[in-house]
C-alpha cells in the first residue's frame, strides 16, 4: 500500500475521532476529499503528485493529534494555542486545495486552455503552503510527550498527585570537574557567590553566555563539583546535555532520564520530574540550551515555558549555558546578570598550552595571540603540538588560517570551525539571511562598523537591513560592541575570510567606496569627510591591501590611491609601512609604470623621515633618484620633487652646502617644467637652510617667494607651512608681533586642512613667541595645545620640543620640580626621536633646573 493509500485510511478513521475538537473533524474531512481525488487529476498531475504526498504527510499527522486527543481525553481547550493555530491555518488551506483540484479534475479543452497558468500557480501556492505547515506541524508535535505533559498537568490539577508507576531508572550524567581550568576563576566565584546568596529563600537561575568555544560548558562543570556546591547539593547535582534535544517534549525525556524517573513504556511525565526535583535541594545544569530553545516560535516558546516551571520550584538551583548573548524569556535570571563569557587572558592562555603539552615556545607564543586567546583554539591547538612543532604549526596558520585547527571531525569541541559554524547555521541566523552576508563584510573590516557610519553602511549595502542583522549577529555571539564599533570576534574573522565569499555586488559597493576615500584629499576636505577619512583608516588599510592581492584591472589607479592615503594616514600619526611595502612589490611583479615606482619610494621614505628614522628615510629616497637618473623620469618634476626630498634628509644631518644645493638643482628643473608648486615647496625648502646658516634676510625672502607660488596654485597646507617659516624667522630677528601674527596666520591655514601636526608646529611657534614677550600664561597653554597635537600625530620630536617649551615655562615660575618633570620627559622623546641637538638642549636646561633646586635646599 503507497502512503497516499495508507493515509487514505487512517483519514477516514481520523473523520471519527476526537468528536470533541471542532477543528479536527472538518480538516479530516477536507483532506479525505482532496486524497480520494488524486486519480481523477488531468492537469499538472506531476506538480499534484508532490502536494499530494505532503498532504498525506499532513493527514498521519492529523491522525496523530486525533489519537492523542482520544488517547489523554483532552478537549478543544486544552490544546495548545500554536496548535490549534495551525488546525484552523490548514482548514481554510485546505479548502483552497479541494477546490484547485476540481478545476484540474475538470475535462473541458477550453477550461484547461483558459486556466492553465493560474492552476499551475496555485497548486506551486499551495505546495510552499503545505511545506511550511509541515514545518510548523513537526515543531509542534515533535514528541507525544507534548500531550502527556498537558494530560498530566490537567490530572495534577484535577485529582492530586499521581500514583507512581514502574520506571525506567537511568544514570544521570555525572558532572565532571575539568581537569583544564584556567582563566575562569573570576567567573566561577561569581557564579557561587550568586548561588549561595539567596538559596534558602530565592535559589539562583544562571545562564552563562558567550560565543561558541569560550568555555561554558567547561565553566558549568567546574560549578557543579566546587566543593561548596558538592556539599551542600550532594547527589541532587544534575547535568543534561542538550545538544541533540530539539523541543519542549524531547528536553522532558532528557530531564526523566537523567533523574531516573522515565516511565516504562509510556512518555516523560511532568509530575513525577516536578517531584523529583522537589525532594531535595537540587542543582540543575542544562548544557548547550540553545538547542531546544532556538526553534520556531511555537516550540520555542513552548521550551521557555517548560523552563519556567522548573525555574518556578521552591528547590531547584537552575544553571544554563546558551551559545550568544540572549536569555530565554519567562524566567527571572538571578541579579546582578552574568556577564557574557570573554577570550583568555594571555597568562591563562599560556597556561592551557603548557598544561597540555608541556613546553612553550616563541611559536606557541604567536599562535595563541593569533587565535585570540578563544580557549577551543588554544586547547586544539595544544594538543596538534603534542605531535607537531609549534613552528609548524604556525607555518599552516599562516597558509590556512582556522581550517586546520582540528583533532577529530563533526564534533564542536574538537573541530575549531565546526564549532563555528553551528553558530553560523543557528535558527536565529537561519531567520536573517541578511546577517550572513554582512558577517563576510564586517569579516573584512578589522575595525568593523562605527555606530556613526551606519547610515553610509546602509547606503553601500543597500539591500540589507543593517541594524537587524547586527542585533542578529550580537545576539548570536558573531560580532561584539568594542567602544562605539560594532566588529566580528578575531577568529571569526579569519574564519570568515578563509572560509566565506562575499556577494559580488558587496564586494563591488566596498571597494568603490573605500578606493574613492583613500583617493581623498585630506587637505580639501570637509570636516564631516575628514572625520570619516578618520574612523575608517584601518578598514581602508585592509581593504586596499586585499585589493593589491586580488585581480583588479585598474592598477594605476589603485596605487595612487594608496599613494594619496599613505600620505594621510602618516599625518594622523600611522606611520606603519606594511601597505606601501606591498604597493611597491606589486609593481615589481608587475613591471608598471617606473613613475609609480618612483613615487612609492618616495612616500615610503617619508614615512621613515616622520618616524625619526633618517637612515632609511636616505636610502629609500635615494632610490627613487636612482630610478629618476635612469629612466625616463630623469629632471621630470617627479624628480626635483625627489631632490628636494633628499635635500630635506641632508639638513637634518648637518649637511646643509649639500642641502642647499639640492634644493636648488630641484628649483631649476621645476623652473624649467613650469611646475608652480614644485617651485614653491623648494623656495620653502631654501629657506629652512638659509635659516640654519644663519642667513635670516635671505630665509625671509625665500619664504616670501614661496608663499607667492602657493597662493597662486591655491595651496592652503603649503601656505600654512610657509607662514610658519616666516614666524620662525621674524622670531630670531626680534620681530615678535610679526612673529605672532605669522604663527596664527599659519594655523588658521593649518586648522583648515585638519593638519595636527602643522597645528602643532604652529602652538609651538606662538609659545616660543609668549616666552620672549614674558606671557607665561599664553605661552603654557599654546605649549600644552602643540603637546596634544603632537600626540596625535605620533611625532615625539614635536612632543619633545612641547616639553621643552612647558620646562621653560615653568622655570619662568618658579615651579622647579614641574619644570625638571617637563626636561626629563622632553628628554626621553628626543631620545626617541633620535634628535642629539634637542638633548644637549634639554640636558643643559635641566642642568639649569637641578642647580637652582639645590641652591634652595641648601638656603
Amino acid at each position: 500500500m503507497s502512503a497516499i493509500e495508507t493515509s487514505l485510511a487512517a483519514m477516514k478513521e481520523a473523520s471519527s475521532l476526537a468528536k470533541t475538537i471542532p477543528y479536527i473533524s472538518p480538516v479530516a474531512g477536507l483532506l479525505l476529499q482532496a486524497l480520494a481525488m488524486r486519480d481523477e487529476v488531468k492537469q499538472h498531475k506531476d506538480e499534484w503528485d508532490v502536494v499530494m504526498r505532503k498532504l498525506g504527510r499532513v493527514a498521519g499527522l492529523v491522525v496523530n493529534v486525533g489519537e492523542s486527543c482520544q488517547k489523554y481525553n483532552l478537549q478543544e481547550k486544552d490544546l495548545p494555542p500554536g496548535l490549534r493555530t495551525i488546525l484552523q491555518t490548514l482548514q481554510t488551506g485546505l479548502s483552497g486545495v479541494e477546490s484547485a483540484l476540481k478545476q484540474s479534475v475538470e475535462v473541458g479543452v477550453v477550461r484547461r486552455v483558459l486556466f492553465r497558468k493560474d492552476l499551475l500557480r496555485k497548486v506551486k501556492q499551495y505546495d510552499g503552503e503545505l511545506s511550511n505547515v509541515l514545518q510548523t506541524f513537526q515543531a509542534e508535535l515533535a514528541l507525544d510527550a507534548r500531550f502527556a505533559q498537558i494530560a498530566e498537568e490537567l490530572k495534577v490539577t484535577q485529582a492530586g498527585p499521581p500514583v507512581p508507576s514502574n520506571r525506567v531508572m537511568s544514570m544521570a550524567q555525572e558532572p565532571r570537574s575539568p581537569q583544564i581550568f584556567f582563566g575562569r576563576d573570576a567567573e566561577l566565584a561569581e557564579i557561587i557567590h550568586m548561588i549561595f546568596t539567596h538559596i534558602g529563600s530565592h535559589p539562583a537561575h544562571i545562564a552563562i553566555l558567550g560565543p561558541g568555544g569560550y568555555g561554558k560548558t567547561t565553566l558549568a562543570n567546574a560549578v557543579l563539583t566546587h566543593h561548596r556546591v558538592q556539599e551542600h547539593f550532594g547527589n541532587g547535582r544534575y547535568f543534561v546535555a542538550c545538544e541533540s534535544v530539539n523541543s519542549s517534549g524531547s528536553l522532558l525525556v532528557e530531564l526523566a532520564k537523567a533523574l531516573g524517573v522515565l516511565n516504562e513504556g509510556s512518555d516523560a511525565s511532568w509530575s513525577h520530574i516536578r517531584n523529583a526535583l522537589n525532594t531535595k535541594d537540587t542543582i540543575l545544569c542544562l548544557d548547550n540550551f540553545e538547542s531546544p530553545w532556538e526553534q520556531a516560535d511555537d516550540a520555542k516558546h513552548s521550551v521557555e515555558e517548560l523552563l519556567s516551571r522548573i525555574t518556578g520550584l521552591q528547590h531547584v538551583t537552575v544553571l544554563i549555558t546558551v551559545r550568544g548573548t540572549v536569555r530565554p524569556a519567562q524566567t527571572h535570571w538571578t541579579q546582578p546578570l552574568l556577564a557574557p563569557l570573554q577570550t583568555l587572558n594571555h597568562d591563562a592562555a599560556r597556561e592551557v598550552w603548557k598544561q597540555i603539552t608541556g613546553i612553550f615556545d616563541d611559536a606557541a607564543e604567536e599562535l595563541i595571540q593569533n587565535v585570540d586567546f578563544v580557549p577551543l583554539a588554544v586547547n586544539l591547538l595544544a594538543h596538534l603540538a603534542q605531535a607537531t612543532s609549534p613552528a609548524l604549526l604556525l607555518k599552516d596558520w599562516n597558509q590556512k588560517q582556522t581550517s586546520f585547527i582540528q583533532i577529530g571531525q563533526n564534533h564542536r569541541l574538537s573541530n575549531l570551525e565546526y564549532s563555528i559554524q553551528l553558530s553560523i547555521d543557528s535558527a536565529r541566523m537561519r531567520a536573517n539571511p541578511s546577517a550572513r552576508d554582512l558577517l563576510v563584510v564586517l569579516g573584512m573590516l578589522p575595525d568593523g562598523i562605527h555606530t556613526r557610519q551606519l547610515e553610509r553602511f546602509q547606503e553601500i549595502l543597500g539591500d540589507m537591513d543593517i541594524l537587524f542583522s547586527l542585533r542578529t549577529l550580537e545576539q548570536c555571539s558573531l560580532i561584539m560592541m568594542i567602544g562605539e564599533r560594532y566588529q566580528t570576534h578575531p577568529i571569526i574573522r579569519h574564519f570568515c575570510n578563509h572560509q566565506s565569499t562575499i556577494l559580488p555586488k558587496h564586494e563591488n559597493s566596498l571597494q568603490e567606496f573605500y578606493i574613492n576615500l583613500a583617493s581623498s584629499d585630506p587637505s580639501e576636505a570637509q570636516a564631516k569627510k575628514y572625520a570619516e577619512m578618520v574612523l575608517e583608516v584601518n578598514n581602508t588599510k585592509a581593504m586596499l591591501s586585499f585589493l593589491l592581492k586580488s585581480n583588479r584591472k585598474d592598477d594605476s589607479k589603485l596605487v595612487k590611491s594608496i599613494l594619496t592615503f599613505t600620505s594621510f594616514h602618516a599625518s594622523i600619526g600611522d606611520l606603519s609601512d606594511k601597505l606601501i611595502s606591498q604597493t611597491v612589490a606589486f609593481l615589481q611583479q608587475r613591471h608598471l609604470a617606473t613613475s609609480l615606482l618612483i613615487r612609492c619610494f618616495q612616500t615610503w621614505g617619508r614615512l621613515y623621515y616622520f618616524a625619526n628614522d633618517f637612515e632609511n628615510a636616505k636610502y629609500k629616497v635615494q632610490e627613487a633618484e636612482k630610478q629618476c637618473s635612469s629612466g625616463p623620469d630623469n629632471n621630470s618634476s617627479l624628480h626635483a620633487d625627489v631632490l628636494r626630498h633628499l635635500s630635506e634628509l641632508h639638513m637634518l644631518q648637518g649637511a646643509l652646502e649639500k642641502a642647499k644645493d639640492s634644493f636648488q638643482k630641484a628649483l631649476e628643473i621645476h623652473q624649467i617644467t613650469n611646475d608652480t608648486l614644485g617651485q614653491g615647496n623648494d623656495y620653502r625648502g631654501l629657506g629652512h637652510t638659509y635659516i640654519r646658516l644663519g642667513k635670516l634676510q635671505e630665509a625671509e625672502a625665500s619664504y616670501q617667494k614661496a608663499l607667492e607660488l602657493h597662493k597662486m596654485v591655491n595651496n592652503l597646507m603649503d601656505q600654512g607651512n610657509d607662514y610658519k617659516g616666516l614666524g620662525d624667522v621674524y622670531l630670531r630677528l626680534n620681530k615678535l608681533d610679526e612673529a605672532e601674527a605669522s604663527f596664527k596666520k599659519a594655523l588658521e591655514f593649518h586648522e583648515k586642512v585638519n593638519s595636527a601636526l602643522g597645528q602643532g608646529n604652529d602652538y609651538e611657534g606662538l609659545g616660543d613667541t609668549y616666552i620672549r614677550l614674558k606671557k607665561l600664561h599664553d605661552a603654557e597653554s599654546s605649549y600644552q595645545k602643540a603637546l596634544d597635537l603632537q600626540k596625535r600625530a605620533n611625532n615625539p620630536l614635536g612632543q619633545g620640543s612641547a616639553l621643552h617649551g612647558l620646562g621653560r615655562v615653568y622655570m619662568g615660575k618658579s615651579q622647579l620640580g614641574a619644570a625638571k618633570r617637563m626636561f626629563e620627559m622632553a628628554l626621553f622623546m628626543h631620545r626617541q626621536a633620535q634628535a642629539p641637538i634637542a638633548q644637549e638642549r634639554d640636558q643643559k636646561y635641566l642642568n639649569k633646573v637641578l642647580s637652582k633646586m639645590k641652591q634652595t635646599t641648601q638656603k
